[in-house]
């Protein structure tokens, strides 16, 4: 499974997920996964239900049951069918311009500010936000490029009119 999971170039911590769901099949059960059936597998999915897994965290264990069984062991769609999931969609919380204004002046060091209103005016992660060069900020298109952000994709943002002026300086100096 492994093997095949990097023929394929999964991300590291998706393998990592993948074998976790895996190995807590194996446990649960203390059989081999391909021993086992297919009410047993969808009644290991109701037991992480029960225990009060997220829908996201159950999400990577079908995901990483279904790679398995279809993709390692050739089993079709009526030997493992696991029903769609539903996903639920929430909006996010919005904060208001005074609020971010205060969470902002919050942080007393410059630098840690100057990050905090990089990610915010760029809606940069964190991981590609202290990755982020000065080469990547493209002031005359008003663009930032994020090289191999999540999921390993390129892509741009857009470059806040306000963050400009001295900040992006600031950031460029202590980097």
């Amino acid at each position: 499974m492994i093997e095949e999971m990097k023929l394929r170039n999964f991300s590291p911590r998706t393998e990592q997920s993948y074998v976790s769901a895996m190995a807590g099949l194996v446990k649960y059960y203390r059989q081999s996964p391909d021993q086992l059936t297919q009410e047993q597998i969808r009644s290991y999915l109701l037991r992480l239900k029960e225990r009060g897994l997220s829908p996201s965290s159950r999400n990577v264990a079908i995901s990483g049951l279904k790679f398995f069984y279809h993709q390692i062991l050739g089993w079709n769609e009526q030997k493992l069918f696991l029903p769609p999931r539903k996903r639920s969609w929430r909006l996010p919380e919005v904060l208001s311009s005074k609020e971010v204004e205060r969470l902002l002046r919050a942080n007393g060091k410059l630098r840690d500010r100057c990050l905090l209103m990089t990610a915010y005016a760029t809606g940069l992660r964190v991981s590609e936000l202290v990755r982020l060069k000065v080469s990547d900020i493209e002031v005359e298109r008003m663009m930032v490029r994020v090289e191999q952000g999540k999921g390993r994709k390129d892509r741009y943002t857009i470059l806040s009119q306000r963050l400009l002026p001295k900040r992006l300086t600031t950031i460029a100096q202590m980097t």
